[in-house]
C-alpha cells in the first residue's frame, strides 16, 4: 500500500491495556516510502514504572515524573495521524491501547507481523529487531517509542516490496482466502494485486516445489560376497601424512581419529556392534563417515547414519560428507531423509486450497506456505518457520503423515510429484543415508516402512538414543485436539463430508447420493452428541485433579496415573464417562471406515477428488480408532510397559492425557542389536563413572563391545574448574539466588562478557534472567536469555556478534552449542542437572530400581553434566574456566563422582568473592 502511511509504536508500563498505562509514544508519517514527518512524546502514567519495563527501555519514574499526562497528549496525537492508515509491529497490541483512549478505532490497520510471517517464510524471529537487521537497518535504541516506529516504517516498505514481486496468481490466491477474514494484513495484499492488475501479466511458467523428479536412479543391491575393509587403507586416510592431511587445508591429525575409525570398520568386517565414546575433539563424525563411504562402496551397502538434532544432519550432509566426497576422489551418493510429517503433502494442501480458511491463524499459515512453495526445493517443514500450537497444527493436517499413502499412490496419483516421495526415492539410491533417531525407532517399528532396506548403521548422539525411543512412541490428546478432529470431519455442507458429499453429488447416481447424504447425517449427528461426551471426559479428569489437590500452577503440571490414583472414586468417574463416550469413537471409526470401502464402489463416476477423499477418509478413521485404544488404555485396560499421566497447563482450559513407554530397551534390542549386522554407537558421553554399564542396561545391550578413545585436548592447561566453597546450598532458596546473581554479575562484569550459564529449570533462568539484566546493562552488557521465547539458534548468533554479552540457556543449550575461541572464556553450571523427581516417565522408571539415586538418578544427571561441561573447549587453541555453583559438589557424597567423570583438568576451590580474580588470572596465563 503507497500513499501517506502513518508508523506507531508505544512503550507501556505492561501488556495488559485494560489495567496498564502509555508511557511513551513514538510516530513518523511515510509518504512512498519516505519519511516526512515525526512525532514523539513521553507520558506520565501516574505510577511507578516496572523494573523489568526500565530494564527494556531505559525509562525510570524519574523520568517521566515532568512529562504530560495521556489526555494532554492525544489531540496531538490525532492531528498527526489523522484518517491515515495506521502501521505497527503486532498492530493488535498499539491498537488496543489507543482504542482504550477513544481514538483510533476506525484507522485502517497494517501489521508488520503478520506481513513478515507470510512474505519471509524463512525468518528464525519475527520480532522488530530481528527483522529489521535481515535487511541491515540500525535499529539504534531499541525498545524506545520512535525508534521502534521508524524500523516499522522502513521494515514495513521492504515487505510492501516483497509483496509487489509475488506472483499474481500467488497474490490473488492469498487475498481470496482472507476474504470474510478481519486480518490485518489482508489491505497489503489487497493493494499489491490491484498494482498488479494494471502490470503485463507474467505467462512464464515457474518450476515449483510439485514439479515431477524426473531424475532417474538405481537402487542399491549388495554384493553377494561381503569384502572386509582393509584397516591399513583405511587409517592411511585420516594418517598424520594421510589423504585428507594431504588433500584438505587446515586438518589435524588425531590419534583418537584413527582409533575410531579402525574400531568401526573392523566392526563392520565382524559383522559385530560396539559403542565408541570419542571424547571432544576427535571429530568423530569424519571418524565414522570414512569407513561407512569406503564400505558401502565396496559392498554396494548402504550405510545409514542417526543422529539425534538437525544442526549435526545438516553438517553432515551439508559440509562433512561434500568435503570426503572431494578430499577423497570418489563420486557417490548421499541423502537426508525424515519422518513423512516433515514434508508437505500437494494432495492434502491442494484440498485446503479449495476451501478458505476458518481462522486468521490457519490463513497465516496457508499464505506462508504458499509463498515458501516458490522458494523451496525440498518442502521440508525445517526450512519454514512455524509458530505456534496453530500454525503447527495447520502444517499437520498438510503434511505427508498419512500412513494410508504409498509410495504406489505418490507416483501413480501425484506422478512423483510429492517431497515425500521424492526423498524416499533420492535414499533408496543413497550409499550414505543421514536420518535421525526418532524416524529411525519409529520406522522399525511400522508396518508401513518409511527407509529403503539397510544393514549396517551408526547412531551419532547415542546417548539420546533411549529419550528419541520415548518421544517417537508416546501418545497425547487434549479436548481440543479431539474437538478440531471432529470439526474437519463436517456435515453435509462443511468439512471433510461436506466436501465428499459435494463431488459425489456432481457425477454419481442420484441413489447414491441419497445413500451417502443420509449415511453423513447420521455420522454428522453422532460427531455434534460427542461434544457434550468429550466434554465431560476431561471434566472429570479435571476433578480428579483437583481431589488429588494439584492446584492451578504458572507452568505445567504433571500427574502421573499409578495404581494409588486408579482407586481413587474420582477416578472411577473417569472410567463411567469414558464407557459413555467410547461407543461414539467406535462407531464413528466403523462408520469412516465403511465409509472409505464404499467410495471405492463409486470410483468409475469419476469424482472430483476422488484419491484424496478416500485417503482422508481412511485416515480419519484410523485416527479414530488409534485415539479409541488409547484412552481406553488409559481409562480401563492400563499396559504394565507403559506410563500414564495427566498434563494440566497454565492455562486453565488446557488438560491432556499422556503416556509413554516404560522400558524401550527390549524394542532396540529386537529392531536394532537383533535386526542389523553391524551398529555402531557414539557419543561424546556413554560412561558414567568410567563404565559403560548405565548405557548397557537402558538399552538391552549388556553383550555390546565399549571402547573409549579419548580426547585431543589437554584439559589440565586449558581448562579450570572453579568451585566456589562459600555457596548457600540450592535449598537454601533465597540466600542461594543471591549468591548466584552476585556470582554472574561480577564474573560477567570482570570478564566484559563471554559467559555462558546453563541452567536446569525455565524458572530460575528467569529469575535469573530478570535481577541481573538490569545491573549489567549499565555496564553495557547484553543479557541473553531463553525466557523471551527466541530459538537457540538466534540468541546464539546474538550472543557470538556481541563484543559484550551472557547467555542463560536451559536444557538444549547443555549440549550441541558449539562457541569455540575467545567468544566464551566462562562456563557457569548453575545447578547439577538432576531430573525432575515429579516428572511422569523418570518416575515411572526409577521406581523400577532397588536403589534408584544410585543406578538411575545419578548416572543420568552425570550424562548431562559431562555434556554441560563439553560447552567450553572447542578447539585445541581454546582456554576457559568452569564454574560450578552447586555446593553439592563438595557437601555431598555423591559430588566427587561428578567430578571424576570430567577430563583431567585443573581444579580450584574458594570463595565466590575471589572468582572474578581467579578467573581474569586463569584467562591471562599464556
Amino acid at each position: 500500500m503507497r500513499g501517506e502511511l502513518v508508523s506507531i509504536d508505544l512503550e507501556t508500563t505492561g501488556l495488559d491495556p485494560a489495567q496498564d498505562e502509555i508511557i511513551e509514544i513514538g510516530a513518523v508519517r511515510m509518504r512512498d516510502g519516505v519519511i516526512i514527518d515525526e512525532f514523539q512524546t513521553l507520558i506520565d502514567p501516574g505510577r511507578a514504572v516496572p523494573t523489568l519495563v526500565t530494564s527494556l527501555t531505559g525509562l525510570t519514574t524519574e523520568d517521566l515524573k515532568d512529562a504530560p499526562k495521556i489526555q494532554a497528549v492525544l489531540p496531538r496525537l490525532l492531528a498527526f495521524v489523522g484518517d491515515a492508515p495506521f502501521i505497527a509491529h503486532n498492530v493488535g497490541f498499539d491498537a488496543s491501547f489507543l482504542n482504550r483512549q477513544g481514538i483510533m478505532q476506525n484507522n485502517l490497520r497494517l501489521d508488520t507481523y503478520e506481513l513478515a510471517s507470510v512474505l519471509l517464510p524463512r525468518a528464525e524471529r519475527y520480532n522488530l529487531t530481528s527483522l529489521t537487521s535481515m535487511f541491515d537497518f540500525e535499529i539504534g535504541n531499541a525498545h524506545r517509542a520512535l525508534y521502534d516506529a521508524k524500523a516499522t516504517a522502513y521494515l514495513y516498505w521492504v515487505l510492501w516490496q516483497k509483496a509487489l514481486e509475488l506472483p499474481f496468481e500467488t497474490l490473488r490466491e492469498i487475498t481470496d482466502a482472507a476474504q470474510g477474514l478481519n486480518w490485518d494484513a489482508r489491505p497489503a495484499f489487497e493493494a499489491a494485486l490491484r498494482e498488479r492488475m494494471l502490470q503485463p501479466k507474467d505467462d512464464s511458467v515457474r518450476e515449483d516445489l510439485f514439479t515431477p523428479d524426473r531424475n532417474e536412479r538405481k537402487a542399491l543391491h549388495p554384493n553377494d560376497v561381503i569384502e572386509p575393509l582393509d584397516l591399513d587403507a583405511v587409517t592411511h586416510v585420516v594418517a598424520d601424512e594421510g589423504i585428507l592431511a594431504q588433500r584438505l587445508p587446515n586438518y589435524e591429525y588425531r590419534e583418537q581419529q584413527v582409533t575410531m575409525a579402525r574400531t568401526i570398520a573392523d566392526a563392520f568386517n565382524r559383522s559385530q556392534h560396539v559403542m565408541v565414546e570419542a571424547g571432544t575433539g576427535t571429530g568423530k563424525s569424519i571418524a565414522y563417515l570414512v569407513p561407512s563411504i569406503l564400505w558401502s562402496i565396496q559392498n554396494n551397502e548402504r550405510v545409514v547414519i542417526s543422529t539425534n538434532t538437525i544442526n549435526l544432519q545438516e553438517q553432515l550432509i551439508d559440509k562433512d560428507i561434500p568435503t570426503l566426497r572431494d578430499a577423497l576422489d570418489i563420486s557417490f551418493t548421499a541423502s537426508v531423509m525424515k519422518g513423512r510429517s516433515n514434508y508437505l503433502c500437494p494432495r492434502r494442501l491442494t484440498a485446503v486450497r479449495r476451501r478458505r480458511p476458518t481462522s486468521i491463524d490457519e490463513l497465516r499459515t496457508l499464505a506462508k506456505i504458499l509463498v515458501w512453495l516458490l522458494e523451496s526445493k525440498t518442502g521440508d517443514r525445517g526450512e519454514i518457520s512455524l509458530r505456534g500450537s496453530e500454525e503447527n497444527l495447520t502444517w499437520q493436517r498438510l503434511s505427508a503423515e498419512d500412513e494410508g499413502c504409498s509410495l504406489d499412490r505418490c507416483r501413480s496419483v501425484m506422478d512423483g510429484a510429492c517431497p515425500f516421495y521424492k526423498a524416499r526415492k533420492a535414499a533408496e539410491s543413497a550409499r550414505v543415508l543421514v536420518v535421525n533417531h526418532a524416524l529411525l525407532i519409529t520406522d522399525a517399528l511400522m508396518e508401513s516402512r518409511v527407509l529403503p532396506e539397510y544393514r549396517y548403521l551408526v547412531i551419532d548422539e547415542a546417548h539420546h538414543l533411549e529419550e528419541a525411543t520415548t518421544s517417537g512412541l508416546s501418545f497425547r490428546v487434549d479436548a481440543a485436539t479431539l474437538r478440531r478432529r471432529l470439526a474437519d470431519l463436517g456435515g453435509p455442507k462443511r468439512g471433510l463430508l461436506g466436501n465428499l458429499l459435494t463431488s459425489v453429488t456432481a457425477t454419481a447416481p442420484d441413489k447414491e447420493i441419497k445413500r451417502l447424504s443420509a449415511y453423513i447425517e447420521a455420522v454428522n449427528d453422532a460427531t455434534s452428541a460427542m461434544e457434550t461426551h468429550i466434554t465431560r471426559l476431561f471434566n472429570t479428569v479435571r476433578a480428579l485433579l483437583v481431589d488429588l489437590n494439584i492446584s492451578r500452577s504458572d507452568y505445567l503440571v504433571q500427574v502421573r496415573v499409578t495404581e494409588s490414583v486408579r482407586s481413587r472414586n474420582s477416578f472411577s468417574n473417569i472410567q463411567n464417562a469414558w464407557n459413555t463416550l467410547q461407543p461414539f469413537f467406535e462407531v464413528l471409526g466403523e462408520a469412516m471406515h465403511h465409509l472409505a470401502v464404499a467410495l471405492t464402489k463409486l470410483e468409475n463416476y469419476n469424482i472430483p477428488q476422488y484419491e484424496e477423499l478416500v485417503s482422508s477418509t481412511e485416515t480419519a478413521a484410523r485416527y479414530l480408532q488409534e485415539v479409541q485404544q488409547q484412552l481406553s488404555n488409559f481409562a480401563v485396560t492400563p499396559s504394565d510397559n507403559i506410563i500414564y499421566w495427566i498434563a494440566a497447563g497454565q492455562d486453565s482450559d488446557y488438560l491432556s492425557i499422556q503416556s509413554a513407554p516404560l522400558h524401550v530397551g527390549p524394542l532396540v534390542e529386537e529392531f536394532l542389536w537383533g535386526a542389523k549386522e553391524s551398529v555402531i554407537m557414539t557419543s561424546a558421553t556413554l560412561q558414567t563413572a568410567g563404565s559403560f554399564d548405565y548405557i548397557r542396561e537402558r538399552l538391552n545391550a549388556a553383550s555390546i563391545e565399549a571402547v573409549e578413545v579419548g580426547s585431543p585436548f589437554n584439559y589440565h592447561d586449558s581448562t579450570l574448574l572453579y568451585i566456589p566453597n562459600d555457596m548457600p546450598d540450592p535449598n537454601d532458596r533465597y540466600r542461594y539466588q543471591q549468591a548466584v546473581e552476585r556470582g554472574l554479575i561480577e564474573l560477567t562484569a570482570a570478564l566484559n562478557g563471554r559467559v555462558m550459564v546453563l541452567f536446569t529449570s525455565y524458572t530460575h533462568l528467569r529469575q535469573t534472567a530478570q535481577a541481573i539484566t538490569p545491573r549489567l546493562a549499565l555496564g553495557n552488557i547484553t543479557v541473553y536469555d531463553q525466557s523471551d521465547g527466541s530459538s537457540r539458534q538466534s540468541l546464539l548468533e546474538g550472543f557470538k556478534s556481541s563484543e559484550r554479552a551472557i547467555l542463560l540457556g536451559t536444557r538444549s543449550f547443555w549440549e550441541g552449542v558449539d562457541i569455540p575461541g575467545d567468544s566464551l572464556s566462562a562456563l557457569v553450571i548453575a545447578k547439577l542437572p538432576f531430573s525432575v523427581p515429579t516428572d511422569p516417565v523418570y518416575a515411572a522408571r526409577a521406581e523400577t530400581y532397588t536403589d534408584s539415586f544410585n543406578n538411575f538418578t545419578l548416572p543420568d544427571a552425570i550424562l548431562r553434566f559431562r555434556q554441560g561441561f563439553g560447552r567450553l573447549i572447542r578447539t585445541r587453541t581454546d582456554r576457559g574456566i568452569v564454574v560450578i555453583l552447586d555446593a553439592r559438589v563438595l557437601t555431598k557424597r555423591y559430588g566427587s563422582t561428578f567430578l571424576e567423570s570430567l577430563p583431567n583438568c585443573t581444579v580450584n576451590t574458594g570463595t565466590l568473592s575471589t572468582l572474578p580474580e581467579t578467573a581474569l588470572k586463569w584467562l591471562d596465563q599464556s
